[in-house]
């Protein structure tokens, strides 16, 4: 027991005496919790710019621009006289799409037939291309319906199966377990366990490259410095994945006790891994070096920025490996779909089953050292 809690003490020393240390797993968690979730904070993009370009000039092309301005998701910055200018303003960012309303527009449609209306957008950047899309297309919808549905009564048809006709299903959209359908409550909930990981390696593996050689079986060692994380995160993981949620307004259905005991196996196996990397590369140069390239790769494995069945199935398996791959399902799962601990039993092994492969490389380093 004393051997344990002298290496616990060596542990948080190490941590807390280091400045450099103590800038990456605490100054850098402070930054980032202050600086990552300010862009997203409006969840969703509004009134993207978009040019128009009314060749028809009618009451009709009138209509549908003020229809697409009225939009939340986009708006009509520049009215340009042609192709020429609309690519130009495009070109130059100061739109990101096109609205192209052909001659004709309304003799067209008051004759019966189909009026192609052009939307071109910019798809160079993809959030601004979907919301230019989406922007644009559902009014053209509606105002499609509305004339369909005038020339059907205008026949004779009754006005409710005129409507029957035009739209014969009514489309009810409801999103699951993100009810602004916004980018933050999808983006920030895994960008913060990837942010805990990424700090807590980079820091602990430091201490690591810079520990002098300890006393007592590596047993005692290494459960020592496991004790000193879990105090050390028993703080710093509660305040990313349940104040932070919370502050931000991000959906939180889940319970905290099943939060802390999915944390408990990632703070450990993220801690044994530091330890790994800290003997793999011994200088403590060379492991920033490395755990800063690989920052993007566990970023893109985890699962989140693209969807896991679309992973090549070698890499999927090398995911596996890094503790925040889990996490992440596990702690999305709790907070944003109220999962219970019985339905996370998977991610729990999985987690728990990291921490036993590591802690048993943690242990043959140790004793490979001493020797």
């Amino acid at each position: 027991m004393t051997h344990i809690l002298s290496a616990l003490r060596a542990e948080l020393r190490g941590i807390f005496a280091d400045r450099q240390v103590r800038l990456i797993i605490l100054a850098a968690l402070v930054i980032y919790a202050v600086v990552y979730p300010f862009p997203y904070r409006a969840e969703l993009l509004r009134e993207v710019p978009v040019v128009l370009v009314d060749l028809d000039r009618s009451t009709s092309s009138a209509e549908l621009a003020r229809r697409v301005d009225a939009s939340e998701a986009v708006t009509l910055t520049h009215d340009a006289s042609d192709m020429i200018q609309a690519t130009r303003l495009v070109q130059e960012r100061r739109a990101y799409g096109v609205l192209v309303i052909p001659e004709g527009f309304e003799r067209s449609l008051l004759r019966g037939n189909q009026s192609p209306v052009a939307l071109y957008s910019d798809a160079s950047y993809f959030l601004m291309y979907q919301r230019v899309m989406q922007g644009a297309a559902v009014p053209l919808r509606q105002m499609g319906a509305e004339v369909e549905m005038g020339r059907l009564i205008a026949q004779g048809t009754a006005p409710d199966v005129a409507l029957a006709q035009v739209s014969p299903a009514e489309q009810v959209e409801v999103p699951l377990f993100n009810p602004a359908a916004g980018y933050a409550t999808y983006v920030l909930p895994a960008a913060f366990v990837l942010i805990l990981q990424q700090t807590m390696l980079m820091g602990l593996a430091l201490v690591a490259t810079r520990r002098a050689q300890g006393h007592g079986h590596p047993v005692w060692r290494v459960l020592g410095r496991m004790g000193a994380w879990v105090l050390l995160y028993a703080l710093l993981l509660p305040m990313y994945l349940i104040v932070l949620p919370t502050f931000y307004g991000l959906p939180n259905l889940g319970n905290p006790v099943v939060v802390l005991m999915l944390g408990l196996p990632f703070v450990l196996a993220t801690g044994l891994l530091a330890q790994c990397v800290a003997a793999l590369f011994r200088h403590g140069a060379v492991v920033q070096v490395v755990l800063l390239a690989l920052g993007l790769p566990f970023f893109f494995l985890s699962g989140f920025a693209w969807p896991v069945e679309a992973i090549p199935a070698h890499l999927n398996v090398i995911a596996q490996i890094i503790p925040s791959t889990p996490a992440i399902d596990g702690f999305v799962r709790v907070s944003q779909m109220g999962a219970s601990l019985s339905e996370l039993q998977f991610r729990l092994w999985h987690l728990w089953g990291l921490v036993g492969v590591f802690i048993c490389i943690a242990l043959w380093l140790e004793m490979k050292q001493r020797s």
